[in-house]
């Protein structure tokens, strides 16, 4: 399976067969192919490398034909081939399977601050960074810089403006740690279906470990009652140390489970000795 689990297109059709859901798209090498993929899609799109970027050269929230050309050529700085998808709504979330079996889930979150009615971005900001798990070396404060502003654009706010009280404001697409992302633990949390649904990718692609990175809005609700939720792609050499050290949740022993995996006979010799 390792061939195909990271080859994002052919990983698709394959889940499709499946009745596992995924994202609608295309792949294209010339900007003529890449239009016609873009027009024939439901907005917003999201363009990425064809083949695994870890988010380098990924783009989303793309609604126009000269935002959508930028990011296809800044996906081909990375790959021959740009990957054309429609967006799927929500969180990115990561679930990690050992040995077919779903041990951790993480949502990973872009860097954002939740409105109260009162203080402006800037000042949620300031409070969020205050944080003392943002002052280690896992976590780093929110950066507010150029895509910061732009990112209020889009959402037609700007610095100084008072988000409403629960209004989920971002300051960033990506959800790289070292611009302020954050992570959640909600291995407690996934519905029995969604983790029914990741069990299954781990055993169509019977493979020992593997960090599936699918989006949905909340994982306590079933997939199938969620709008435009899917899987993204799977990574056959995934970090598992995000699960080890979330900024928020219970942190998971993911290394373990690989350990006993690797070497059963350690974790029956653990159980005997207690």
């Amino acid at each position: 399976s390792l061939y195909w689990m990271d080859n994002k297109p052919l990983m698709r059709e394959r889940f499709r067969e499946h009745g596992i859901p995924v994202a609608n798209g295309f792949a294209a090498f010339r900007e003529r192919r890449a239009m016609a993929v873009f027009h024939s899609l439901q907005k917003p799109v999201i363009v990425k490398p064809y083949s695994g970027s870890r988010s380098r050269h990924t783009t989303v929230h793309l609604d126009t034909e000269e935002e959508f050309l930028r990011a296809f050529r800044s996906a081909k700085v990375l790959s021959p081939l740009a990957l054309i998808e429609e967006e799927i709504e929500g969180f990115v979330h990561r679930g990690t399977l050992i040995g077919g079996k779903l041990v951790a889930v993480m949502r990973r979150e872009p860097p954002h601050v939740i409105g109260d009615g009162v203080h402006t971005v800037r000042e949620l900001v300031a409070e969020e960074n205050k944080l003392e798990g943002r002052r280690g070396t896992t976590f780093h404060p929110i950066v507010l810089e150029q895509e910061a502003e732009m990112e209020l654009v889009r959402q037609k706010l700007h610095l100084d403006s008072v988000p409403k009280k629960g209004q989920l404001v971002t300051l960033n697409q990506k959800v790289s740690r070292g611009l302020g992302a954050s992570t959640t633990d909600l291995t407690d949390d996934i519905h029995a279906e969604n983790r029914a649904l990741l069990e299954k990718i781990g055993a169509l692609l019977k493979d020992p470990l593997v960090g599936v990175d699918f989006i949905m809005q909340d994982v306590r609700v079933p997939w199938r009652e969620q709008k435009r939720a899917g899987v993204i792609e799977c990574n056959s050499l995934p970090f598992i140390d995000l699960h080890h050290y979330p900024l928020h949740g219970k942190p998971r022993n993911v290394a373990g489970a690989l350990w006993d995996l690797i070497f059963p006979t350690s974790a029956e010799q653990s159980i005997s000795r207690r």
